[in-house]
């Protein structure tokens, strides 16, 4: 959950600098985990998580501009917490929904890849919600596979991060199960 706190705290959402992330405890290479649905009434969205009873936080963060606004994260880890799947969405002030979706996608994406080498990055859609997906790594060999939504005020952000030496071959399954209700 470390390394989430602190990707959290990078995605240029929050103010102040990130937080430390411990070092996971190796361990084998698990079977590819049978992923469990996950439906959140209060999020309007549903996913597959792996197997795991899914965590949650809510806090709230400051925003760039120096407004508000209420995160909600759920999570399961695997592996030791060498391996997490995370879904988080909070709403942006009305002065914030009037920006254009891309700009507001590629201010967040901006502020998560601070520090970090970008692998990849595009616009995506799901179900005419626009989006961006882009992965990126650490200097200390950490893998996040992210996905980003844009629902009228609503950011939803779709994370897997991984260490080099648990990969998440099954990342792309977790994000292509999100629905937004």
């Amino acid at each position: 959950m470390r390394r989430f706190l602190a990707f959290v705290a990078s995605v240029g959402l929050l103010a102040g600098p990130a937080l430390g992330a411990a070092r996971p405890v190796p361990a084998p290479h698990p079977a590819a985990p049978q992923f469990q649905p996950y439906r959140s009434q209060q999020g309007r969205f549903s996913i597959d998580f792996p197997p795991g009873t899914p965590q949650h936080a809510v806090k709230a963060i400051t925003l760039k501009g120096g407004a508000t606004s209420i995160l909600h994260q759920t999570w399961v880890e695997l592996n030791h917490s060498s391996v997490a799947y995370m879904v988080m969405y909070n709403d942006y002030p009305a002065d914030y929904a009037d920006q254009a979706p891309e700009d507001v996608l590629a201010s967040a994406r901006s502020g998560a890849v601070d520090g970090k080498t970008v692998l990849s990055d595009r616009a995506i859609t799901l179900n005419g919600v626009p989006g961006r997906a882009f992965t990126a790594t650490d200097h200390d060999g950490w893998h996040y596979t992210v996905h980003q939504y844009l629902a009228r005020a609503r950011l939803y952000q779709l994370i897997v991060v991984s260490d080099k030496n648990h990969p998440a071959a099954d990342a792309e399954e977790f994000m292509r199960s999100f629905r937004i209700r």
